[in-house]
C-alpha cells in the first residue's frame, strides 16, 4: 500500500457491520496448559479476539480459558472468536457438523467469524500447508468452492456464525469467489508482514469491502508433525484429519533483527515486534501474533498510542526482495531459513534462527 490509513483504533468495521478487534491472539502451535495460560493472559491484558482452527487441535484448551474468563467480568459478546474449516474432499456435505464440533470444543453457541482455511480441498494436510493440486485439478476447484461457500452461507442463516470469510485466498481466487457468492466474505486472513506485503491482494480486498487480517504477522515458527502439545484432543467429526505439532526453531527472528526494523524500534523505544504490528494496523489490517510468553503477549498489544512516521512507513514498504513463508509454496520447498523467494535469497536468510517460545520457557 502506498499510504497509511492513519493512527489506528482498536477495531475495524466488517462489511456485516460488526467490529473485529485490531489485534488478536493467534493460537497455532499452541497446546496444553501453555495454551490455556496464553489465552487467559491475553484476555486479562485486553485482547478481545482469539483466532482458532479445529485443525490446530487446541480448541478445548481455548474453551477452558474462555470458560474461566466468562466466570468473571467478561461476557461472550465481549470476545471475538474465529475458527476455520479445513475442507476435505469428502466433507463438503458435513460443514455444519464441523462448525458444531468447534462450537462444542470452545464451549460457545456461535462464532463471530468462520473461515475456509484454504481455497482448495484435499484429503489430508498440515494446518498451514496449502493443499497441493495439479493444473488439471483447477478445473474442479470452482465447483468445490461453490459447494463449500454455499454451505458456509447456510451457517449464517442457521445463526451458528455471525460472519464468514476465507483464508489464504489469492487475488484470482477472490475474484472467482465474488462471481457467485451471495454473501461477500467479511475477511481474508493471509500471511502479511513487511517482507510479504501482498499489496495487490490487500488493495483488491479493501476495494471489495473485504477486511484483511494478518496471520503470522511476525513470521512463524517452523513445525513438523510430532507428539501433540495438547493435553486434550477434543471432539472430532468422524473422518476429520487432525494434526499434532512439535514446536521447533523460530524463523521470525531474522525479520525482527533487520537493521531497518531495529532502528525504528530504537527510535520509538519499542520492540521490533511492536514496530511490525503497528505497520500492519496503520495499513488497515488487523494482526494476529502468536505467542506463549506472557511478557511478549503484553508487549504486542501496546501498539495503539503511537504511530510510524512517513519516512519509517516508506522504509518498511520498500524492503526487498519479498519473501513468502507459506502462500502457494508447500512447506517442503522452503530453504533452510524457512523462507522462499524468487531469487532464492532474502534479508531473512542472513541472520541465524532464534529459539522459539517453547524453548525459551523450558
Amino acid at each position: 500500500m502506498k499510504g497509511k490509513v492513519g493512527l489506528p483504533g482498536n477495531y475495524f468495521v466488517l462489511n456485516t457491520g460488526d467490529k473485529i478487534p485490531a489485534i488478536g491472539l493467534g493460537t497455532w502451535q499452541s497446546g496444553g496448559d501453555l495454551c490455556v495460560q496464553a489465552v487467559k493472559t491475553a484476555l486479562s491484558v485486553g485482547y478481545r479476539h482469539i483466532d482458532c482452527a479445529h485443525l490446530y487441535g487446541n480448541e478445548v484448551e481455548v474453551g477452558e480459558a474462555l470458560a474461566e474468563a466468562f466466570k468473571g467480568s467478561l461476557k461472550r459478546e465481549d470476545v471475538f472468536l474465529t475458527s476455520k474449516l479445513y475442507c476435505t474432499m469428502n466433507s463438503l456435505n458435513k460443514i455444519e457438523n464441523y462448525v458444531r464440533v468447534s462450537l462444542k470444543n470452545l464451549g460457545v453457541s456461535y462464532l463471530d467469524l468462520y473461515l475456509m482455511h484454504w481455497p482448495d480441498s484435499s484429503a489430508f494436510g498440515d494446518a498451514t500447508d496449502p493443499p497441493s493440486k495439479s493444473g488439471s485439478e483447477y478445473r474442479q476447484f470452482l465447483n468445490r468452492l461453490k459447494k463449500a461457500w454455499k454451505a458456509m452461507e447456510g451457517l449464517v442463516e442457521l445463526g451458528l456464525v455471525r460472519a464468514i470469510g476465507v483464508s489464504n485466498f489469492s487475488v484470482e481466487q477472490i475474484k472467482q469467489l465474488l462471481k457467485f457468492a451471495k454473501i461477500v466474505p467479511a475477511v481474508n486472513q493471509v500471511e502479511l508482514h513487511p517482507f510479504w506485503r501482498q499489496d495487490e491482494l490487500v488493495k483488491l480486498c479493501q476495494l471489495k469491502g473485504i477486511h484483511v487480517s494478518a496471520h503470522t504477522p511476525l513470521g512463524v515458527p517452523a513445525s513438523n508433525p510430532g507428539p501433540s502439545d495438547s493435553s486434550s484432543g477434543g471432539e472430532d467429526e468422524p473422518g476429520t484429519p487432525r494434526i499434532s505439532f512439535r514446536r521447533s526453531r523460530s524463523v521470525h527472528g531474522p525479520m525482527l533483527k533487520l537493521s531497518t526494523v531495529e532502528q525504528i524500534a530504537d527510535r520509538h523505544r519499542k520492540t521490533p515486534e511492536q514496530v511490525i504490528l503497528c505497520w500492519g494496523l496503520q495499513r488497515g489490517t488487523s494482526v494476529l501474533p502468536c505467542s506463549l510468553k506472557p511478557d511478549r503477549i503484553r508487549k504486542n498489544i501496546d501498539i495503539f498510542s503511537w504511530s510510524l512516521t512517513d519516512d519509517e512507513w516508506n522504509r518498511l514498504n520498500h524492503i526487498e526482495p519479498q519473501v513468502c513463508l507459506f502462500g502457494n509454496s508447500p512447506l517442503n520447498t522452503l530453504s533452510e531459513s524457512g523462507f522462499v523467494s524468487e531469487s532464492g535469497c532474502g534479508p531473512l536468510q542472513a541472520v541465524h534462527e532464534m529459539e522459539d517460545d517453547m524453548e525459551s520457557n523450558a
